[in-house]
């Protein structure tokens, strides 16, 4: 009950609201999520593949005018460096959020604000947290009033909250024909009809296997006994057969039993491992991982089709979602943004690796130490100041430089790197 208590002391007061309008034929738009495909190991090893990747962003509060982009140092950038709120870290937050984005496919975030009013009555929001919330269903609607959308969640314990849908950050997975919801159907439910029967097979083949080995390795042959008797003599006759072999230490037994032992040979199945591959293929393609990122024995290049696949769908969402609820529109036009930052540079291999640090070193786009980052070397004082070749000006200088040559060469204007490039 304690994080239901808590959760009543940060959602705003719910109230009492007949919805009077809904988004399908007047029928509310219910979401149940099931989680039966989650008891596989082989789902929760893609989901948590992907959720580690994504706990590796840095979430910023940017302004973006044009070509002009600065990081503001202000309470969302400072509450996304460490602990968004103060049960998660940064890392545990994202991976929290893209975990319950999988498997509900639709993830809640709610933050935490309080209205500033200033001396000249402007309002502003100050942003003390960000919880993911893991609802057990959820109702879409307008309310009474039919100027705001509203969002019902009910939780495990009982409770329900209603909010302003505009409050909370919604990031979504596997579309359907439903206009608000994640799920893959046109109900907004989880659709793991398909997921699931693939899973039951590969859980049956691997279950088979030991079945099939104990039986191998069990029976070794069929004893027939030469002889009319009841079933208590066949007993006897077969507990003394059984001991002659096991009191047998060379393989050989000597018997007077009358009989006849016929050897049988049961194989372990064999299962060919391109059925095995391919059962397990279309759970890692449902969530976009394959077989090398699972292994961590993955290129550079499948890293990118990783990230593309699996990534960037997030960091868009993201981006796009918290942008639209943290900020005004009137903060929007100025250039107010939620900026996901994701590098890419620790999976590329040392041959890549070098490439751009040559680049960087001719332009000038990184520092000594970033480059030393990228090779695991430890920053020195002096490496906080970056190289540039003399090959490389700044556009001004070129268009001064044409400017000059047009009008005779009559105006110097510190061309000297390309003066020593012509020559």
């Amino acid at each position: 009950m304690g994080v239901i208590n808590y959760l009543k002391s940060v959602f705003p007061r719910s109230k009492q609201s007949r919805y009077a309008a809904w988004l399908t034929n007047s029928i509310p738009i219910f979401t149940s999520f099931g989680n039966d495909i989650y008891l596989s190991d082989f789902v929760n090893n893609a989901i948590d593949r992907v959720a580690s990747e994504i706990s590796k962003i840095d979430v910023k509060s940017i302004v973006q005018r044009e070509d002009l982009l600065q990081i503001q140092n202000d309470d969302i950038s400072r509450l996304f460096r460490f602990k968004p709120n103060p049960l998660q870290t940064t890392s545990d937050f994202l991976s929290n959020v893209e975990w319950l984005r999988r498997k509900n496919c639709n993830a809640f975030i709610y933050p935490q604000f309080e209205l500033i009013t200033l001396p000249d009555g402007r309002e502003f929001r100050r942003y003390t947290a960000f919880y993911p919330l893991n609802p057990l269903s959820i109702q879409i609607g307008i309310d009474e009033s039919g100027q705001a959308w509203e969002i019902k969640m009910d939780f495990d314990q009982g409770e329900s909250f209603t909010l302003p849908y505009s409050d909370l950050i919604h990031l979504k997975w596997r579309r359907g024909a439903n206009t608000i919801i994640g799920g893959g159907d046109d109900s907004g439910r989880a659709n793991t009809q398909d997921i699931l029967r693939t899973i039951d097979a590969l859980d049956k083949t691997i279950q088979g296997l030991p079945k099939s080995i104990e039986a191998s390795l069990q029976i070794k042959g069929v004893y027939s006994a030469k002889t009319l008797a009841d079933a208590d003599k066949m007993s006897k006759i077969r507990d003394d057969f059984e001991s002659h072999i096991r009191a047998s230490s060379s393989g050989m037994i000597a018997t007077d039993l009358a009989g006849e032992f016929t050897p049988m040979n049961i194989n372990a199945a064999d299962i060919p491992a391109d059925a095995l591959n391919f059962l397990k293929a279309v759970i890692q393609e449902r969530y976009g991982v394959s077989a090398a990122i699972l292994s961590g024995d993955y290129t550079g290049s499948q890293h990118s089709a990783f990230y593309q696949t699996a990534i960037e769908d997030f960091i868009i969402q993201f981006e796009q979602a918290a942008t639209a609820c943290l900020f005004t529109q009137r903060e929007q036009d100025i250039g107010r943004r939620i900026k996901a930052y994701y590098s890419k540079v620790n999976y590329m291999s040392n041959a890549d690796k070098m490439n751009l640090a040559n680049l960087a070193k001719m332009t000038g786009n990184m520092t000594i130490n970033q480059i030393n980052e990228m090779f695991g070397i430890p920053p020195f004082p002096e490496g906080n100041r970056r190289l540039q070749s003399l090959n490389y000006v700044s556009t001004e200088l070129v268009d001064a430089y044409q400017l000059s040559k047009s009008t005779g060469g009559t105006a110097r204007l510190n061309t000297t790197e390309i003066d020593e490039e012509e020559e």
